[in-house]
């Protein structure tokens, strides 16, 4: 499916979704989105679903499927972020009551470790019974061969279509290969702007006036939201991320294609990582960088991404929805607003979405995949407890109807970044490609390079692996 139709449906699920107010994931349901001049609405924090994971055992429905009666341990594994991670032990527990048959090993790691982890085990073939990664990866270990197709027994369903049709038009395409759906996602992002309502106050500025539309606003502000004490900066008015080059290949994305770009072709088969557009993208990060941050100073890490903002040590920060239930419970509690993705151009905008999908390994035994599937099935089973719990939106139809879904905050902003955005690059080389991209933008902002020597340097590693 090309990106232009990916994104099409994308859209079309966001729409459904906007109608309940929900948080951000891949694609979604309707609502008008804000007018340009509306004044973003204080957030309140998303409500919490009040009723405990659910115990009802999934039913197979289809005449002579039994599920196994054995003894069965499954491994799943999954990246950290604190929400999600208290979330699905709080699933395993649940799950023993229906299946007190099966035993949950869980194994969890930072999103970084656990692809290079991930990666390692399904190559030596010790994988676990269920995964959890980008969707980008799905590519590849389709390509390998490891990966097992949904059980439409498990999911009471005689065909992939019966099961598609459960989802908005869209949903499952990332992991749909051949007619068969091989992943089910728990969640999908847009990566939209984060204020500190706080700091906005302290510098004299109204984050409902002076949020900056385009990357020019951002940086004529951050004279008065950056403090430096000595040589020590005591507050970063806007910081783009070190932490992983997957989060800086998310950020050069989209930065490329406001510049009228793209870092890889459709197909997958040609890099543009040195073009025109992408040079005047790294060298718009390193002039904002130099005027709004301090890429040096950071508490950021793989596992705790948006640290920075939470502990009000950086006023501006790009991230997704999926952080929303975090900063409720940080420091900055309420007092911050969410604004659109800042533009090159605000009439001709462009974002990018992102998600994350639970798969299951092939060359475990028969009982086991069965086992993996039905707790595939049963971890999702409540889409209002991921979003309220974990700030996460399964493109699953009917998910606006839920409160939690009206009542997250600011999700009519998230949304309408969707309906811009363009699908995170999928390639069975994604990893390699993001290696190069963080080293560019490494290599430019920590040691002076010029931005296009750089990314030439990153345009002729990622010809070497797109050849191989």
């Amino acid at each position: 499916m090309s990106k232009r139709l990916s994104l099409v449906l994308l859209v079309v699920i966001l729409l459904a979704v906007i109608a309940a107010c929900a948080p951000a994931p891949t694609p979604i349901p309707p609502t008008a989105a804000p007018k340009p001049t509306d004044a973003p609405k204080p957030t309140t924090a998303p409500a919490q679903p009040t009723a405990a994971p659910a115990t009802k055992a999934p039913e197979p429905t289809k005449a002579g499927f039994a599920f196994p009666t054995e003894n069965i341990t499954i491994e799943v594994w999954w990246h950290e972020y604190a929400p999600m991670t208290a979330y699905v032990k709080e699933l395993i527990e649940a799950y023993k009551k229906v299946r007190p048959n099966v035993t949950v090993n869980a194994t969890v790691a930072s999103s970084t470790d656990m692809n290079t982890k991930l990666t390692a085990a399904l190559a030596a073939g010790t994988g676990p019974d269920v995964m959890d990664a980008d969707a980008s990866y799905y590519v590849a270990y389709y390509t390998k061969g490891v990966l097992e197709p949904a059980n439409l027994d498990v999911f009471g369903v005689k065909t992939y279509q019966e099961l598609a049709d459960k989802y908005v038009p869209g949903g499952l395409a990332s992991g749909t290969f051949d007619g068969k759906i091989y992943t089910l996602p728990y969640q999908g992002n847009s990566m939209s702007l984060f204020l500190n309502n706080k700091l906005f106050a302290a510098a004299g500025l109204d984050v409902k006036k002076d949020a900056p539309k385009t990357w020019n606003d951002l940086m004529a502000l951050c004279t008065k939201l950056k403090k430096v004490e000595g040589n020590r900066t005591s507050q970063k008015a806007f910081e783009f991320p070190y932490h992983s080059p997957r989060w800086q290949l998310q950020d050069l994305q989209p930065m490329t294609e406001q510049f009228g770009g793209k870092l890889l072709s459709d197909d997958g088969k040609t890099a543009y990582l040195n073009s025109p557009e992408a040079v005047k993208a790294l060298t718009l990060w390193r002039d904002v960088t130099k005027a709004c941050g301090d890429p040096k100073n950071t508490k950021n890490t793989a596992s705790d991404p948006n640290k920075d903002f939470l502990d009000g040590f950086t006023a501006m920060w790009i991230t997704g929805p999926w952080a929303t239930p975090q900063v409720t419970a940080s420091p900055v509690k309420n007092d911050f607003t969410v604004v659109g993705l800042p533009q090159v151009d605000p009439a001709k905008p462009k974002t990018m979405v992102y998600g994350w999908a639970w798969g299951v390994y092939n060359k475990r035994p028969d009982k086991n995949k069965i086992a993996a599937w039905d707790f595939v099935k049963f971890m999702l089973s409540k889409p209002d407890e991921w979003l309220g719990k974990a700030g996460f939106v399964q493109p699953v139809k009917g998910v606006s109807d839920s409160a939690t879904a009206k009542n997250f905050p600011f999700f009519d902003v998230h949304m309408k970044d969707v309906q811009t955005a363009t699908w995170y690059i999928r390639s069975e080389f994604v990893n390699e490609i993001a290696q190069a991209v963080g080293r560019a933008v490494d290599s430019v902002v920590y040691d002076g390079k010029d931005p296009k020597a750089a990314l030439d340097e990153a345009q002729a590693a990622v010809e070497k692996v797109l050849k191989k």
